[in-house]
């Protein structure tokens, strides 16, 4: 049992690593680099295997259904990033692709719904305050990792291995 907790523990804070250091890359140059997605995808799928894998007696097609429905998400999103022609970067398809590795696919959807959704508010701020002051902000790009933080205290709170830490 403890080892099993120490180990969970360690994933929770290899992937709160990853979304912070992902987010301040985010806010600083607007991407994120390709080394940093490679090392969380090295870091995260040994122990998304044993997670997942290793601790049941059997295969089931639910298990693997339900482990590879985790990375829909991030697929859509790269889909629509190609298909905006880079509105919703790749950067941050990849970002929830490689995040699910650490977390369940209802986590990740309550961070991309939180990640639009305070984008959205941020969004309608900027464009309020361009139409105020008469500058013309619709160009403006917005990071979009670091507006999933929302999203992150709500996993964080409803994590069973945090105990409800927030």
């Amino acid at each position: 049992m403890s080892v099993s907790l120490s180990i969970t523990y360690f994933y929770l804070m290899i992937f709160l690593s990853y979304f912070f250091l992902s987010s301040i890359y985010d806010i600083k140059s607007r991407s994120v680099p390709n080394i940093l997605h490679f090392l969380f995808i090295l870091l995260g799928f040994p122990i998304f295997i044993y997670f997942n894998f290793n601790q049941v007696s059997e295969l089931n097609s639910d298990l693997i259904i339900n482990s590879i429905l985790r990375f829909i998400p991030g697929i859509v999103l790269a889909l629509i990033s190609i298909a905006s022609g880079g509105g919703l970067g790749i950067g941050d398809a990849v970002f929830i692709t490689v995040s699910a590795f650490f977390i369940p696919l209802n986590y990740i959807l309550t961070l991309v719904i939180s990640g639009f959704f305070t984008a959205f508010i941020a969004s309608m701020f900027i464009l309020i305050y361009g139409k105020i002051s008469g500058k013309a902000l619709y160009s403006v790009s917005l990071p979009f990792i670091p507006f999933m933080l929302p999203g992150l205290y709500f996993i964080l709170r409803d994590m069973e291995y945090t105990g409800g830490l927030l």
